[in-house]
């Protein structure tokens, strides 16, 4: 029997190539979001034009000779402009893929054009998963994957039709896509369409399975393609730091890193998250001296383990921050720290003085590290510090607390200063002999010099709030002079960063060693994640005071609604889930996925694999056990209840459940069994395989030997009814009568043929 299923013809598998390729080519170009590559205007052109031209590819082959012919030189000549121009190959080629996969979506194509689309959607592809770890992009991937084997599908078909379509051909371009698509899915087979998709989840499960199965190889972050793309940071931490750079980050909300703690209870009821320490003051702004950037031990050779500048703390909680990339090189700790463990071998930059520590360029990718004993109490012992600072000359002299003799200084000239030149925390240089004068001035007004350092920053705290409200909006006073000092003379608001830098410039006034710290405060709890959330909005400013009694630098916070120093008694959550301000919002709920993916598969590791299959096996243990002690308890309860004495009671449930099983039974075989099939006929396209045809055949089967055995094959029901599943068999679904009524007349004729049988044999 011929397969009456429609088949596409070539022309409308052209229109099928022509709508999976524009499809391809603009999932995979989006890709491109995921990377900070500065490709605005290609993606643009391809968002706008590739849908265009698929949805109406009659004005693709309306587009002049001259312009193919002119395309790909006018492309290769913006790539080498681009290259020669920005001096970065990765970012040059693409923006040269973007090119061309645009042209190639908008310009007519044949099978071997097509094949070009999916290389050049390919390489966007991998070039993006280097750099990802987000598991929207794993979504993207699978969708892309899906649509590119479903082009090779039509491409081949294509090619193995005798009258295929050439790239010149016309007569395709008029399109009607609702047309088309019932074409399809007339033409689909279901069983094909079935089998497909399971061998591509199949596919998709048995990558899944091998990535949790195989033994887990070192792979060195040093993969060529990371250091070919500059990433630029979205929250503006650098060493040379300007007024307002704080501001241009308040208003993104992106998650800039989570963390993940061991014991909830720890967390101290105030986070700060130290990144950054700067010291010289300009004028203008705040940055890193050359003398502090010394500080900083040369990067240490790759490894996974770091020990930690701080003190062995005594606490064993455990931290493991899922740092995110475009915020800074710099990483977020709360202070001095014991050990340090990366997901892969990394080189760090440390400062013992300053309590942080940087990785030798911003990464590429999330980067997660575990932090152990790490001290977040606010106050840094330095008795280094101590010490030296009381000489005499301790601005100008060399000191060793800044310098490493035995491996040099780590980085020196960057910032224009000389390199013998010494960090200082009370150094006022950069401010004018008129402009020190109003220093004073305020000094003697919030109350002199003689107090400690915490003292007075608690008095020069409250003196700045009572004078300046808090503004994420914040403008400083025109006119001459340096800028900060303006502002401090005047009422405007400010922001967390002017008040940082007002209270250094009040402190080293009065004589108070003082430092600049950035970094982010705070966090919210995310109970899809059971995870701390910083947001980049969280960044912040904020002091560190020399405390001469006690020889630490205690941290100073003069924004309004905040903490002006810590207490004596550092304070800590009973729980972070219950204390902290929850987000549960959609964007937290995705935040949660994140950081869900950052554990289970991107720092997915030899451990962890090896956690997941003992708690994989003792998981299925504990079930096995549960479902034999199920079985176990049934089988002496049904053992107990037959053993117990039979009266009538006992025999009438027992009746009546055999009566309900053979009741249940025969309702099935009557009514439930017919109808079943009658409803899967609905589901299944093949003629072949419908299950009202394979019914009619097994009806007819057994009419025709009950009635040859009996001699009754000419009776005028069996005649009619077979002729009904007949047509049920083979004829068309508008010529068939309902098929129930069909099925209960034949069972019908069955039974009639029964007194006969029993006649037969009884004159045997």
């Amino acid at each position: 029997m011929a397969n009456p299923r429609p088949q596409l013809s070539p022309i409308e598998l052209q229109q099928l190539r022509w709508f999976l390729g524009g499809l391809i080519g603009l999932v995979s170009a989006w890709s491109v979001f995921y990377m900070e590559v500065d490709a605005i205007l290609a993606l643009g052109g391809i968002t706008l034009t590739v849908p265009f031209f698929t949805l109406y590819p009659r004005f693709s082959l309306a587009v002049p000779a001259f312009v193919h012919r002119l395309a790909f030189p006018l492309i290769v000549t913006i790539f080498a402009l681009d290259l020669w121009g920005n001096r970065e190959p990765l970012p040059a080629m693409i923006r040269l893929d973007l090119m061309l996969l645009g042209y190639r979506c908008c310009s007519p194509r044949g099978p071997r054009e097509d094949l070009q689309i999916i290389l050049l959607a390919l390489f966007l592809v991998v070039v993006t998963g280097v750099f990802t770890v987000s598991p929207a992009f794993v979504v993207q991937i699978l969708f892309f994957t899906g649509a590119a084997l479903g082009l090779l599908f039509a491409v081949t078909l294509s090619t193995s039709r005798a009258g295929g379509l050439a790239a010149h051909a016309t007569g395709w371009e008029r399109v009607r896509w609702p047309e088309l698509f019932r074409r399809l899915r007339a033409a689909a087979d279901l069983r094909v369409v079935a089998m497909a998709g399971g061998l591509f989840c199949g596919v998709v499960l048995l990558s899944a399975l091998l990535f949790l199965a195989l033994p887990r190889f070192e792979v060195s972050n040093d993969f060529f393609i990371d250091r070919q793309l500059t990433k630029s940071s979205r929250t503006g931490f650098s060493e040379n730091i300007l007024f307002g750079e704080v501001n241009k980050i308040a208003q993104d909300s992106g998650m800039a890193f989570a963390v993940d703690v061991s014991d909830p209870t720890a967390v101290p009821a105030s986070l700060y998250w130290r990144m950054l320490v700067l010291d010289e003051y300009s004028g203008q702004g705040f940055r890193a001296s050359a003398g502090l950037l010394r500080s900083f031990a040369p990067a240490s050779d790759k490894a996974v383990a770091h020990a930690g500048p701080g003190r062995a703390s005594p606490d064993r909680t455990i931290w493991t921050i899922y740092y995110q990339p475009g915020v800074s090189r710099y990483l977020p700790l709360l202070g001095g720290f014991g050990r340090l463990y990366f997901g892969e071998p990394q080189a760090l930059a440390q400062s013992p003085a300053l309590r942080i520590a940087a990785l030798s360029s911003e990464p590429a990718k999330m980067v997660g590290y575990r932090v152990e004993g790490m001290d977040g109490n606010g106050a840094l012992r330095d008795p280094l510090f101590a010490r030296d600072h009381r000489l005499p000359a301790w601005r100008s002299a060399p000191s060793r607390m800044f310098s490493n003799e035995e491996t040099g200084p780590a980085r020196s000239g960057e910032t224009g200063e000389e390199p013998e030149k010494q960090p200082s925390f009370l150094d006022l240089t950069g401010v004018a002999a008129g402009d020190l004068a109003k220093l004073r001035v305020w000094v003697s007004e919030i109350g002199g010099t003689g107090a400690g350092g915490p003292d007075f920053a608690r008095r020069a705290g409250a003196w700045l709030q009572a004078r300046h409200p808090y503004s994420l909006d914040s403008t400083t006073p025109p006119g001459e002079g340096d800028v900060l000092v303006r502002w401090l003379g005047s009422r405007q608001p400010g922001h967390c960063e002017l008040f940082a830098g007002g209270m250094v410039l009040l402190a080293r006034a009065a004589g108070h060693p003082v430092r600049l710290v950035t970094g982010f405060k705070g966090g919210v709890w995310n109970p899809t994640s059971a995870s701390i959330t910083v947001r980049n909005s969280d960044a912040h400013a904020w002091c560190e005071i020399w405390d001469e009694e006690k020889g630490v630098w205690v941290r100073v916070d003069a924004t309004p609604g905040s903490l002006l120093t810590p207490p004596e008694v550092p304070e800590v959550l009973t729980h972070a889930g219950s204390r902290m301000v929850q987000d549960a919002g959609w964007s937290a709920r995705l935040d949660g996925l994140r950081v869900f993916w950052y554990r289970r598969i991107v720092n997915f590791d030899q451990t962890a694999q090896l956690e997941l299959v003992r708690g994989t096996k003792d998981h299925l243990l504990a079930l096995v056990r549960e479902l034999r002690e199920h079985v176990e308890t049934g089988g002496r309860k049904l053992v107990a209840w037959f053993d117990q004495p039979w009266d009538f009671p006992r025999l009438l449930v027992a009746a009546a459940s055999g009566g309900l099983l053979v009741a249940g039974l025969g309702l099935w075989h009557r009514y439930g069994r017919s109808r079943w099939l009658a409803w899967r006929s609905l589901r299944l396209a093949s003629q072949r395989q419908e299950p009202v045809r394979r019914e009619a055949s097994h009806w007819l089967l057994k009419l025709q030997n009950r009635s040859a055995a009996l001699g009754a094959t000419s009776a005028p029901g069996l005649v009619a009814i077979r002729e009904r599943l007949l047509r049920l068999r083979f004829g068309s679904r508008e010529s068939w009568a309902p098929p129930l009524e069909v099925f209960a007349e034949a069972r019908r004729q069955l039974r009639l043929l029964r007194p006969l049988k029993r006649r037969k044999a009884n004159r045997r």
